[in-house]
């Protein structure tokens, strides 16, 4: 039976994702997918964007791939270059690079199972996005009118949008009743985590998605 395997949070630790894969075993007709943040931070993230591309592992747009949207945008209408830490690497990119940034969508949904780079709020509704919800979807953490009112947001999803397998907010790897994250802080010396599911009937048991990890072989950042 094939396998969906999720990736958590990348951040060029290339060596890392090869010994993970290579310790889940995959094989032909398992579904790739990456949280997203494939760059940024660690040590070989051109080549971590170019080994996602090639293995044709599919990648929601993180919010580090989505400052080199930015940065073309700039380039192209001729603005300022905000996100100067990203430029050094923006300027190695070749065409099938951007090509393969563009391309990555801000959510992918496959029945009952719902991957996103960060987070949801209640009342985002994936199938009709409206522009001012984009960075939701790709930097959200917690949600609340004031700091003291402040919870994670996966404490107060209600599950309308399926069960969401996310990264983008390092830790352990964190089981709510309708979500998981697994970016376990590779690049900062800690884990790189998978998260697998099988198909069930219709749809996947969530609930009993398989975690594997594998340990950082240094501190990057």
């Amino acid at each position: 039976m094939s396998r969906t395997i999720v990736y958590g949070d990348i951040h060029g630790c290339l060596d890392e994702w090869r010994q993970l894969r290579q310790k889940i075993g995959v094989k032909a007709g398992d579904c790739e997918i990456s949280v997203g943040d494939l760059v940024s931070k660690g040590p070989k993230p051109l080549e971590t964007l170019r080994f996602a591309r090639n293995e044709g592992i599919v990648t929601v747009l993180g919010n580090h791939e989505e400052k080199y949207l930015e940065i073309a945008s700039a380039k192209r209408l001729n603005e300022p270059i905000e996100s100067r830490g990203q430029l050094a690497l923006f300027e190695k990119l070749n065409a099938n690079d951007l090509a393969y940034i563009f391309a990555m969508p801000l959510f992918i949904k496959i029945d009952n199972l719902t991957i996103v780079h960060a987070g949801l709020t209640n009342s985002v509704r994936l199938d009709r996005l409206s522009a001012d919800q984009y960075s939701i979807l790709t930097r959200l953490r917690y949600v609340g009118a004031i700091a003291s009112e402040y919870r994670f947001w996966s404490e107060l999803y209600n599950g309308n949008q399926g069960f969401v397998v996310y990264g983008h907010t390092p830790g352990d790897v964190r089981k709510d009743k309708r979500s998981l994250g697994i970016d376990t802080g590779c690049v900062y010396g800690y884990k790189l985590s998978a998260a697998i599911f099988e198909r069930h009937g219709k749809g996947f048991d969530c609930d009993r998605a398989e975690i594997v990890q594998v340990a950082a072989k240094e501190r990057y950042a």
